[in-house]
C-alpha cells in the first residue's frame, strides 16, 4: 500500500483546519480572514439579506456559515480517502479522486492560489498512489 493519499488527505485536512480556525476567529472575534479589505463592505454585508432567504441571516453570517461547512465537508472528503486507501474501495477511490478534480477546478476558477496548489497536489497523489 503506498502512503500518498494519507500524504494527501493530511494536506487537505491540514488547509480545513486552517480554514475552520480562520473562520472561528471571525466569527467570535473581530472579522480578519474572510471579511472584506474595503471595511465599509463589512457593514453592508451584516446589514443585507440574501435573495433566497430574505427574512433570513445576514450575508456575512451565511459566508460564515459557508465557511464552515465547507471546512467540515473538506475534513470528511480526508477521511474518505483514508477510508477508500485502508479498505481498497475501487469505486470510493474513483469517486474521491473525480471530486478531487472538481475541488481543483473550482479552486482555480474561484478561490485563490493555496487551496488550487494544496487541491491539484492532493488529486495528483492520491491518484498516482491508487495507481502505483
Amino acid at each position: 500500500m503506498t502512503y500518498l493519499p494519507f500524504l494527501a488527505a493530511a494536506i487537505l485536512a491540514i488547509l480545513a483546519l486552517a480554514h475552520l480556525a480562520y473562520a472561528i476567529h471571525d466569527f467570535a472575534r473581530e472579522p480578519r480572514y474572510f471579511a472584506p479589505r474595503d471595511r465599509s463592505l463589512l457593514a453592508a454585508m451584516r446589514a443585507t439579506r440574501n435573495v433566497l432567504t430574505p427574512t433570513g441571516r445576514d450575508y456575512w453570517t451565511a459566508l460564515l456559515g459557508f465557511h464552515f461547512s465547507h471546512s467540515i465537508g473538506i475534513l470528511l472528503f480526508a477521511l474518505l480517502i483514508v477510508l477508500a486507501t485502508t479498505q481498497a474501495i475501487g469505486w470510493l477511490q474513483v469517486a474521491m479522486t473525480a471530486t478531487g478534480a472538481v475541488f481543483t477546478w473550482i479552486a482555480w476558477r474561484c478561490w485563490f492560489h493555496v487551496p488550487l496548489m494544496g487541491c491539484a497536489l492532493a488529486t495528483a497523489l492520491i491518484a498516482v498512489g491508487w495507481t502505483f
